[in-house]
Formats: C-alpha cells, structure tokens, sequence
C-alpha cells in the first residue's frame, strides 16, 4: 500500500522527464497531483498511469503562461499539506539561440516558462508545503556560468542561469526561513523530445535518480544545485 501522507505536486507532467518522474513517484508509493497545461489533452503516457494508480494519481491543469491556473490547485489542499513540489516544464526556445536573432516576444516567453512562471508558482505554493518539505526546480548545467565552457545555446543558457539566480532568493528569504529545502536539479542529458534519442541518459535513469536525491534530501533546510547523481555542480 502506499503512503497517503506523502504527496507531491508535479508540474509539467504530459510527456518527458515530468512523465517519468510522476511514473517513478509513483512506483515509490507517493500520492501525485500532476498538472498540465490542457486538460483535454491528456497524454497516452499519462492516461495509462491513470489506470495502473487510480488511488494515487490525479490530474489537473495548470499552464505556466497563465499562472492564475494555478489558482483551482492551492483551494484543493489544506495549508502544510504537501511535502514535494516539483516544478519540471520548460521549453528549449528559438531554434537559432542567437541574442541578437531573438525577438522580444521570443525571450519573453523563453525567461517566463523557464524562469519567471516556475518561482511565481512556488510563491503560490508555499503555504502548502510542510516544513521539512522539499521545493525542486528543474534546471540544468547549462544554467550553470562557471561550466559554461563553450558558449553554445546562449539563450537556453541565460534563462536557466536566471531560474537558479531567481531561485537563490526564495531560497534564502522565503523557503528556507520556513524549513522548506529547495533543490535546482540538473536531469543529465536526457532521451527526450528536447533531449534527442541519441542522449545518452534514459527517462527511467533520470527520474529514478532524481527522486532518489529528493528524498534523501527531505528534511534539509539548505539550497543545493546538484544532478540527478547527487553531484554538485558549480553555480
């Protein structure tokens, strides 16, 4: 059986990393609210766990563009009621990765998906997480400006940079006052859509690995930027 009183919210669950780590969240017997950005829409990935875990899995929506969706999510549970929240969607942006090719309204979505959108929603969430609880953002290496050590990918770059430096000031002024740890996680260079089949790191490694440092994390009021190893990565 699994354990009620462990529940997490996954945000950005339809396909890829998101998908596994609900998958594997659920295999380590937690209760999951995994949100999407289109109700209607829901994945066949996510419609067959549906079925394998009618106890533990619910589904709702939530779209990053439009945070105020998030509004229906925090009147569903109590406050101090949850112990994960796991912001995992981005976008890669413009194809052409050049500051001086991208238009505003191209950066702008870039940096609000990537950026903005995931601390504006932990902001949301934070009365509801436990103290002791754990707020993990999916970020990168590539964020990282001491690794960055040919250059490429500017703009996917400068938008996980940014997350981690947005991030930093949750961490110290509002999560970790509150007992509440907070993870920057990078993934690895995963088999997915924006990954590519050529990665050398499958969903599952990813995912079980990642769920594997957030609970042993759990309980740690501290910030850590690490992979999905456990290794720290520079800043």
């Amino acid at each position: 059986m699994f354990d009620a009183n462990k529940r997490a919210i996954v945000v950005g669950a339809s396909r890829g990393i998101g998908l596994g780590l609900v998958h594997e969240l659920l295999h380590q017997h937690w209760h999951v609210m995994a949100t999407i950005r289109d109700i209607n829409q829901v994945s066949t990935g996510l419609n067959q766990l549906l079925s394998e875990y009618p106890d533990q899995l619910e589904l709702t929506e939530l779209d990053l563009s439009h945070v105020q969706t998030a509004d229906s999510l925090l009147s569903q549970y109590h406050e101090k009621s949850i112990d994960l929240l796991l912001v995992s969607a981005g976008i890669l942006g413009p194809e052409h990765q050049r500051v001086e090719h991208c238009t505003p309204n191209e950066i702008a979505h870039l940096f609000w998906v990537n950026s903005i959108a995931p601390v504006t929603i932990a902001r949301k969430f934070l009365p509801l997480m436990k103290e002791k609880s754990v707020i993990a953002f999916m970020s990168s290496r590539m964020g990282s400006i001491a690794l960055n050590d040919d250059g490429s990918m500017e703009l996917y770059r400068a938008s996980k940079a940014a997350l981690n430096s947005i991030t930093r000031g949750f961490a110290i002024n509002e999560a970790i006052p509150a007992q509440i740890g907070v993870l920057n996680l990078h993934p690895g260079w995963v088999q997915t859509e924006m990954g590519g089949s050529h990665a050398p790191i499958s969903v599952k490694e990813s995912t079980r690995g990642i769920v594997h440092v957030i609970e042993n994390f759990i309980g740690k009021r501290t910030q850590q930027f690490v992979d999905f190893q456990g290794n720290e990565i520079a800043w």
